[in-house]
């Protein structure tokens, strides 16, 4: 490949999220001697100022909206056409349920010459109704045929990707979502942070990092924790995210009667400084595509209880680098809490397992490299 290529990534929108970071650190570490870096998304959004860093050329797509809207969804559809007339793209990269099928649509449409999509979790799951459930499975295949290849971030969602008709096993390939370990092995003081969260000395401290939504279900997780405060009061549960929910939960909180015990952060940019002063990392989801923030707290070496759902029991082996539950079992979720509130040599050792596993699948520079290799065997043919 003599010439730099010109590479456009599209994601739906820059909030704070695992596919987000995912796109945002392709793009900052992509190889800017081979390729010429563009990327798309609505305009708005926490990382939008990270995003403008990133990458000299963003184009901004105020139609590309995340739930259904036929209007803004043609609309958003005749934007990304005329975009990609102009900038004459030799790759399009796409993101995410809905900048995937309207982006890939288009490119279709304006004969870019490759395009790949990477599934970071699929929009369908089976807790919606079944008809909206397969209305997502057939817009999905719709797109397939305008597929040059697929990456995936686990290799469980690739073989249920597979099993749908969504993909091919031929051309598409698992690349783990890699994470920048300089920013999670920054020092930091361990007394400080518990200082400035007011946590009390000698208590124990549960740490969840999600958005505050259906899908990671924190309700599930405070229902759980209010039976581990019966066997272990000077413990802290930290919720680090936000959402709609929560006004609800912090009304859960309240009439469980475990204010003291509960702390709501909101939305945080030091995130793997919380992790660091964790002794358990806990997750609630009910479907997920591998879990970011539970892949961090691996990262740091924490002990993590987590649902058996979907990507996570491939880097979540039960009793070796953490511990499984059946989604929504809140019984199970809270046992293991108390099991390992109650037993720090078996912290320690799963999260030395959890450590050694993931620092060798999930270094960010080792996905861009694999993602680079995919574009370069795409050129080549």
């Amino acid at each position: 490949m003599h010439s730099k290529k010109k590479l456009l990534h599209i994601i739906t929108h820059l909030g704070i999220g695992g596919a987000q970071d995912n796109t945002l650190l392709t793009v900052e570490k992509h190889d800017r001697t081979r390729f010429d870096v563009h990327i798309a998304s609505h305009p708005n959004g926490k990382w939008s100022d990270r995003t403008k860093k990133a990458t000299e050329h963003f184009h901004p797509l105020p139609n590309l909206v995340h739930p259904i809207h036929p209007l803004k969804d043609v609309l958003c559809l005749f934007d990304l056409v005329k975009l990609f007339h102009q900038e004459k793209f030799d790759i399009v990269h796409t993101h995410s349920t809905k900048a995937g099928i309207l982006g890939r649509w288009a490119a279709r449409i304006a004969r870019v010459p490759i395009i790949v999509h990477t599934i970071h979790g699929f929009a369908f799951h089976d807790f919606m109704p079944a008809w909206k459930r397969q209305l997502y499975i057939n817009l999905e295949r719709s797109a397939k045929p305008c597929t040059d290849f697929f990456i995936t971030v686990s290799e469980l969602n690739r073989k249920e990707a597979v099993a749908l008709n969504l993909i091919e096993f031929e051309n598409s390939q698992t690349v783990y979502s890699g994470i920048n370990f300089s920013k999670l092995d920054r020092l930091s003081e361990s007394s400080q942070t518990r200082e400035e969260l007011e946590i009390p000395e000698g208590w124990q401290v549960i740490v969840m990092v999600g958005r505050l939504d259906r899908q990671k279900a924190p309700n599930i997780l405070i229902d759980a924790f209010s039976q581990v405060i019966l066997h272990c009061p000077k413990t802290l549960l930290i919720l680090v995210g936000d959402g709609e929910l929560r006004e609800n939960l912090q009304e859960q909180v309240s009439k469980l009667g475990i204010s003291q015990n509960v702390k709501f952060l909101g939305s945080r940019e030091d995130v793997p400084e919380i992790l660091k002063i964790a002794d358990i990392f806990a997750l609630s989801s009910l479907w997920e595509g591998l879990g970011r923030a539970m892949t961090e707290a691996m990262l740091v070496g924490k002990p993590v209880i987590v649902p058996n759902i979907y990507g996570i029991p491939e880097i979540v082996h039960h009793n070796q680098t953490g511990l499984l539950f059946d989604a929504g079992d809140i019984k199970k979720l809270a046992l293991h809490m108390v099991f390992l509130l109650h037993n720090t040599p078996e912290r320690k050792r799963l999260g030395k397992n959890a450590k050694q596993l993931t620092r060798k699948l999930f270094d960010a520079n080792l996905m861009v490299n694999q993602i680079e290799e995919i574009y370069e065997r795409l050129l080549q043919k």
